[in-house]
């Protein structure tokens, strides 16, 4: 366990010394603050809108607006994004390793495949994790300018999603790194499976049922909907989990048998 806590702040260490997380979580944080501005701001105005018309002719069975539509279609932009910036986290952690000939020294170490792995995905959910939770200070400003009326569950339930989602993506990312010494290519293909695992959604529907219910729940984003509304599912949880060990031990089973061939 020792070793693999020195591997762990290692990794994560060498995160914090590239200029490159900066960069990353920067952009992450002005398009997802861009997002949440145009969102208010449209809430903003349509509820005028309809305060207006209340007004004017009253209520008449017009619906008010739930300031939790912000916080909906804000966590969209969240996990969509998110698809993007995890394959630049994961693309160096077994890549970089064989690109600088360190792999070899990996290997040999008095250290488990096992403990290396879980080393290298608990440091890039760890920076994952802090990523995300900047985006909380959005949250806050939400809840003072709502005057308290924010249902706080589903803020809660929507980072439990989040954090989740990156568990079942992160070994995503660690498996293609590991089939690769080049960093972009490693990025690329984990985008593209990423990508595809998020459209699933709309091409169940060009299959009948049951076929269609199988390719539906095999969808990274048909997962996040319960979160969004409050609510923490256990067949929910079970499928991110479900998909971070079948990665891990996908990932595991390549170093592993590469460790072998030295």
């Amino acid at each position: 366990m020792r070793n693999m806590f020195a591997v762990y702040i290692k990794e994560v260490k060498s995160y914090f010394s590239s200029q490159t997380i900066y960069v990353i979580s920067a952009v992450f944080l002005f398009v997802i603050g861009s997002s949440f501005k145009t969102e208010f701001f449209k809430f903003s105005s349509e509820s005028m809108r309809l305060l207006r018309y209340i007004w004017e002719y009253g209520n008449g069975g017009v619906p008010l607006i739930n300031i939790n539509v912000v916080v909906h279609l804000v966590f969209n932009f969240i996990n969509f994004f998110l698809l993007l910036i995890v394959p630049l986290l994961t693309m160096r952690l077994y890549s970089e390793e064989k690109k600088n000939g360190t792999m070899e020294l990996l290997m040999t170490a008095p250290i488990t495949t096992f403990q290396t792995l879980m080393a290298k995905f608990l440091s890039c959910l760890t920076i994952y994790t802090m990523m995300v939770m900047l985006t909380s200070s959005f949250m806050v400003i939400l809840f003072f300018m709502s005057n308290g009326q924010l249902d706080i569950r589903p803020v809660i339930s929507s980072y439990i999603g989040s954090i989740l989602l990156g568990m079942a993506i992160i070994p995503i990312g660690i498996f293609f790194s590991s089939t690769t010494e080049n960093q972009i290519t490693s990025a690329f293909i984990t985008m593209f499976v990423l990508l595809g695992l998020w459209m699933l959604i709309f091409s169940a529907r060009f299959f009948s049922y049951p076929l269609s219910e199988i390719v539906a729940f095999m969808s990274l984003s048909e997962h996040l909907d319960s979160f969004k509304r409050g609510f923490i599912g256990i067949k929910h949880v079970f499928y991110y989990l479900s998909m971070s060990v079948f990665w891990m031990f996908l990932s595991w089973m390549n170093v592993e048998s590469a460790r072998w061939r030295q």
